[in-house]
Parts: C-alpha cells; sequence; structure tokens
C-alpha cells in the first residue's frame, strides 16, 4: 500500500487504525464511527460495498458524512481483448502508466 501510494504521488498520510487511541473491542460501524470522532474526521468514505453495512443517519447524528465511493465502469488495454473489470489498483498500474492511472484514479468514481 505505501509503495503504491508513493508510486502515484499520493499525500494523504496513512494511519494504522490499531495506533488510534480507542476501544478497539469495538466492532463495524461503532470503531469506524469512534475511529472518525478521534481523529476529528467530519466525513467518511466507505466503498460501495458498505452500503449494507453502515447507516448514514447513525454516522450523521455522530457529526460524521458518510459517502460511499463507487468506481465507474473504464477500459483499458490488458493482455488480450477479454478485459476483466474491478480488478486492483495493481492491474491498472501494470497495464497503464503513472500519469494514466492518476487520471483514472481522479475521474472514475462517483461518491453517493
Amino acid at each position: 500500500m505505501v509503495l503504491i501510494k508513493e508510486y502515484l504521488e499520493i499525500q494523504t498520510p496513512l494511519i494504522v487504525s490499531s495506533s488510534v487511541s480507542i476501544d478497539h473491542a469495538l466492532r463495524s460501524e461503532d470503531k469506524v464511527i469512534e475511529l472518525c470522532k478521534a481523529r476529528k474526521a467530519d466525513s467518511y468514505i466507505n466503498p460501495i460495498g458498505g452500503m449494507e453495512l453502515y447507516d448514514k443517519g447513525r454516522f450523521k447524528s455522530s457529526g460524521i458524512t458518510l459517502e460511499f465511493i463507487k468506481t465507474s465502469d473504464f477500459v483499458y488495454k490488458q493482455f488480450n481483448d477479454n478485459f476483466v473489470p474491478f480488478l486492483s489498483i495493481i492491474d491498472v498500474i501494470m497495464f497503464n502508466s503513472k500519469q494514466k492511472t492518476k487520471e483514472y484514479l481522479e475521474t472514475n468514481y462517483t461518491l453517493l
């Protein structure tokens, strides 16, 4: 993760959640909300798959805006003509230039 972040020149700091002073016995939504509070975050972006796990109302009542990130359909050349969508960032980097990968990251998502 750190190598990918550095390669793509992403400046956002990474913080290991276990280093944040909260009750680590908390689970799921409760733990995420407490992590956000501890870091004084007013927003949290989760992958689209979390829509069934997290409730925007619970986050809002804690003063946190919850959004879900949905990747758009985009196609790039892989080994052959059979494109396999929604693979990892490693696949995108492997088949695209650094600049093109950065463009994909900046333009191919929607926040819900």
